[in-house]
């Protein structure tokens, strides 16, 4: 710490899960539709998870049905990611005695499509 030239502070902020994931031919994942602090260490991992079952919707409806593939992308997801997202800002993850297989055993290619 004595050799840095400079620190910085900033806050984290918690934002709410967006209420609305797409719009026309764009839709968001990962941190753009539900940021994550860093608590749980599953910001990238939740964006992993959604563009797996993105994929998967896409591949379900065919790429010219896209806004019903959000649509499901969206139902499917939205719970698991608003869960992780309210406990990452929570901070409380793991601070009393729970099975942690809920996050690290889902199976993206395998939920159930919404």
């Amino acid at each position: 710490i004595d050799a840095t030239g400079e620190v910085t502070k900033w806050p984290f902020w918690n934002r709410d899960p967006m209420g609305l994931w797409s719009r026309g031919r764009l839709v968001m994942i990962g941190d753009a539709c539900h940021p994550m602090r860093p608590h749980m260490a599953q910001g990238a991992c939740m964006a992993i998870e959604d563009a797996a079952v993105l994929a998967r919707c896409l591949s379900e409806t065919g790429m010219a049905d896209y806004a019903t593939a959000f649509g499901m992308y969206e139902r499917t997801r939205k719970e698991r990611a608003t869960k992780v997202q309210s406990i990452s800002n929570a901070n409380t993850w793991l601070k009393q005695p729970e099975d942690p297989a809920w996050v690290y055993a889902y199976d993206a290619d395998a939920v159930e499509l919404g």
